[in-house]
């Protein structure tokens, strides 16, 4: 029992989480047994299916009691097994196709003659699934197959159980036990309703129902069939499913009345790894209806079966059944892909989809654009012209949306000012440079060359005619226009660009934009651009901002050594010793007060004697005496404010002048028996009225004649792991009903797998919806992520558990169920992306182990947590 228990474990352990895939049916199709679902594959799934069944049942033979007289010989024993060897595809979501090659084999036994065999191929059977398109998180799904089973028998290779219905002649009773030689056709509707897209149950109900025909001869009967059958997941690693089948004849046949099958069967399937499903489980009789009359079926050996009156080549005649009292079934199918599957339908296949949930683009890893017009301007934010969508959303938006978070009338996408702020109905002069006139036709008219004072339009928006209204030496256009210059040369000269804003000669009378935004002292690229560098750089005009070289980060204020962008922590660590980039930039004078030296580990503290990678503590005993490492490492000088010397006994505090290695107790666990340091210096002679012997616990009382070890108390720290000197004192078995293995960590409270020692619980970034165990797409894309990360060279051997955690709101036995529900949706998410599910074990928690305190909403959602401890 022990072992049994044992093995059931371990086989909970390297197939939890398994992906709970429905299984196959004998025809290759998804279902179980005689029952379609109808769920269809993934497209470019492969299944593959070996299944059959047995039975010793003598009475599908005669109708009688067991051994009833055979054409007056008498059966003594009865075997027959059947075999379906089949395969499926996914051709596209929503269409799969199946073939499946039966294989019979009959064996009788009778008391007046020898035994007789016969084995052969079955027909045919090929079946196409059309499943109808609905919603995914529909909770029905619709399907229609149709099948046909060709003759590829031998009809002259016949058994003794007649396998169908089908294959009796109604009208001279000849019976064909493997298959006839005419083609039978196949319809069925199927319908399942899955209650786990849901969450209610984990349970899946189908209901079948379909007619078959026989081509080309009506001697032979035609049926309607039914199916009803229910699957439930109680484990992930684990589904159980019941069916109820039953042929009804279409018409009035009196010889193969009530011969229609009329069955249950039950089985277990058991999701083993890598996509393989294991089915056990059996076939139980509801009606033991044999033919109306006698059939007549030749079942012979080697072409001959003597009777008792030596006649050969008999064609025995007697009451059949298609139905055994009792039958077993089982066999394995197995499914994987051989095309990259799409769940999406985006065309990018779920490996490469950073989005395989949401239909995207490809050039977007398979993920939906943003809004194109987060403001809804009608201006296109500027992502759309980096990435060249310009024509992919030319209907919704168009140019660059230079203000792509507020709404503007401009057409770089900013609002615009007042386009007449002094109201004189002359249009100000931005209104004409950004070519606007026209959509402001209806507020003003013309250009202001006094844009804040009210005027008139005769004088292009002035009080009076002034040929230079905004004081910047350069004349207003009406000057050049009337052909004035000479009458105003002593007020200004040449022609403003922008008569209503006072600007430089050089820029034609219009203001310049800021040359510096960020006010770093280095100009925008823009100056050296227009080739004004010396301009800006020298400005003779008081109102001209001065600027130097060129800033790579014109938004952000930074240094001129880093070319005006923003300088990092010159010691993110905090150890003194300076992040490369301050070398690298020649800057280590700059920071002398900070830091010196090249950092190494700039994320890590450690001295400048490492290059600011951390160390080891030098003197991990304290005793002022340094750990070996540090003079093998030539770091003396370095710690020399710490330690001296060299610790001979780096794990047990002792005096300099003994180089680190204690004198005053030789016996720590005062059981007579030295420490093991005593021995190491020589000294058992010195110390022989305290203790003799080597101690191998030092730290646990034990007698002289077991090394100084206990034997009461194998498991210090009582984990269930056996601590070291079990091992060593070969007593594993005298101990074996307190601990186990070999405890690495004795002081420190572990695992078994993790030898005795603590495992650090990591919290994964997964979310999902209130009450419910579905995972977001974040979520499911930071799973991805990790699924990376497992699978590395480095990790590929590791084990993990995955935990749930709940809050305490609701019902214990629910939020544990739930908790349970989303550990196992995780493990799904990491198997379906490449993590072998042997690695990995689901545990719901429920409410256990909150780190926060429920009573607030911000401690609720720390416990409402997933966290990764590895096992091994």
């Amino acid at each position: 029992m022990k072992n049994c228990m044992k093995c059931l474990a371990l086989l909970g352990l390297t197939a939890s989480m398994a992906f709970a895939h429905e299984t196959f049916n004998r025809d290759a199709q998804l279902g179980f047994d005689k029952t379609y679902s109808a769920k269809s594959m993934k497209h470019g799934q492969l299944g593959i299916t070996v299944l059959g069944d047995f039975s010793n049942d003598k009475s599908v033979l005669d109708g009688f009691d067991n051994g009833h007289a055979v054409d007056g010989d008498k059966i003594s024993e009865y075997f027959g097994g059947s075999g379906y060897f089949g395969m499926a595809f996914g051709m596209f979501e929503v269409v799969d196709v199946s073939i499946m090659l039966p294989v019979y084999y009959d064996h009788v036994g009778f008391k007046k003659a020898d035994a007789a065999n016969q084995g052969y191929l079955g027909n045919l059977r090929a079946s196409m699934k059309f499943r109808a398109p609905l919603p995914e998180d529909q909770l029905f799904d619709l399907a229609l197959i149709l099948g046909a089973d060709f003759p590829t028998t031998d009809k002259n290779k016949r058994g003794a159980w007649i396998r169908q219905p089908d294959y009796i002649n109604k009208d001279n009773g000849r019976a064909y036990s493997f298959g006839s030689s005419n083609s039978i056709m196949r319809i069925t509707a199927a319908a399942t309703m899955d209650l786990r897209k849901t969450d209610a149950a984990p349970l899946l109900i189908h209901l079948n129902g379909g007619y078959r025909f026989t081509v080309g001869n009506d001697a032979f009967p035609n049926f309607f069939s039914f199916a009803a059958g229910l699957e439930v997941y109680p484990l992930p690693v684990v589904s159980v499913f019941g069916e109820y089948y039953m042929d009804i004849a279409d018409g009035s046949y009196d010889l193969v009345k009530d011969m229609g099958m009329n069955e249950a069967s039950v089985g277990l399937v058991f999701h083993i790894g890598s996509h393989l499903d294991l089915q056990v489980g059996g076939h139980f009789a509801l009606a033991k209806s044999h033919t109306a009359a006698p059939v007549s079926g030749a079942f012979s050996h080697d072409g001959t079966h003597k009777g008792s009156d030596g006649a050969s080549e008999k064609e025995w005649t007697y009451k059949a059944r298609t139905t055994p009292s009792a039958a077993g079934f089982g066999g394995i199918t197995w499914s994987g892909f051989l095309i990259d599957p799409d769940r999406d339908g985006d065309g990018v296949p779920d490996s490469d989809d950073k989005c395989p949930d949401e239909r995207g683009d490809k050039r977007n890893d398979g993920c939906s654009w943003p809004n194109p017009d987060l403001d809804e301007d009608g201006i296109c934010d500027p992502w759309v012209a980096e990435k060249g969508l310009n024509a992919e959303f030319a209907d919704i938006c168009e140019g660059i949306d230079r203000c792509p978070n507020e709404a503007g009338n401009g057409s770089d996408g900013c609002p615009l000012d007042n386009p007449d702020a002094d109201g004189d109905g002359v249009c100000d002069p931005w209104v004409a440079q950004k070519n606007m006139l026209a959509q402001f036709k209806d507020v003003c008219e013309g250009i202001d060359e006094c844009p804040n004072q009210a005027g008139s339009l005769a004088f292009n928006g002035c009080p009076s005619k002034n040929p230079d209204p905004d004081n910047d030496s350069i004349c207003s256009p009406w000057v050049t226009d009337e052909g004035r210059l000479a009458d105003f040369a002593n007020v200004c000269k040449g022609y403003d660009m922008c008569p209503g804003e006072s600007g430089p000669v050089a820029n034609k009378g219009c203001p310049w934009p800021d040359p510096d935004v960020d006010g770093d002292g280095l100009c925008d690229s823009w100056v050296t651009e227009k080739g004004l560098g010396y301009f800006f750089e020298n400005p003779t005009d008081p109102n001209v901002k001065q600027c130097k070289g060129v800033d790579k980060c014109p938004a952000e204020y930074g240094p001129v050594e880093n070319d005006g962008c923003p300088l990092e922590n010159p010691d993110p660590d905090q150890d003194s010793v300076c992040s490369p980039w301050v070398t690298e930039k020649g800057m280590l004078d700059d920071y002398k007060s900070v830091c010196t030296g090249l950092d190494k580990c700039p994320n890590e503290k450690g001295p400048l004697a490492t290059n600011g990678c951390p160390t080891e503590d030098p003197d991990v005993d304290k005793d002022s005496v340094c750990d070996p490492w540090v003079t093998q490492k030539g770091m003396l000088d370095v710690f020399k404010d710490v330690c001296t010397g060299l610790d001979k006994c780096p794990y047990d505090s002792g005096a300099v002048a003994n180089n680190g290695c204690p004198l005053d107790n030789p016996d720590s666990d005062n059981d007579s028996v030295c420490d093991p340091w005593v021995s190491q210096k020589g000294m058992l002679e010195l110390f022989k009225d305290k203790c003799s012997g080597i101690d191998k616990c030092p730290l646990d009382s034990g007698s002289v004649q077991n090394n100084g070890c206990p034997l009461d108390n194998p498991d210090s720290d009582n984990d269930g792991v056996c601590d070291p000197w079990v091992t060593q004192k070969g007593m594993l078995e005298v101990f074996k009903d307190k601990c186990t293995g070999l405890d690495k960590c004795p002081f420190e409270a572990g695992s078994l797998d993790a030898d005795g020692c603590a495992v650090e619980e990591i919290k994964l970034e997964v979310y999902f919806a209130s009450g419910k165990a579905k995972l977001t797409a974040n979520s499911k894309r930071s799973l991805r992520e990790l699924a990376k990360s497992l699978n590395t060279k480095e990790r590929k051997n590791e084990r993990y558990q995955i935990l749930g955690y709940t809050d305490d709101r609701g019902n214990d036995k629910t939020n544990l169920k739930l908790s349970q529900k989303r550990a196992d949706a995780v493990v799904t998410e990491l198997v379906k992306n490449g993590v072998d599910k042997g690695r990995l074990e689901a545990i719901g928690k429920g409410e256990a182990d909150p780190v926060a305190d429920n009573s607030t909403a911000e401690g609720r959602e720390l416990n409402r947590r997933i966290m990764m401890k590895r096992v091994q």
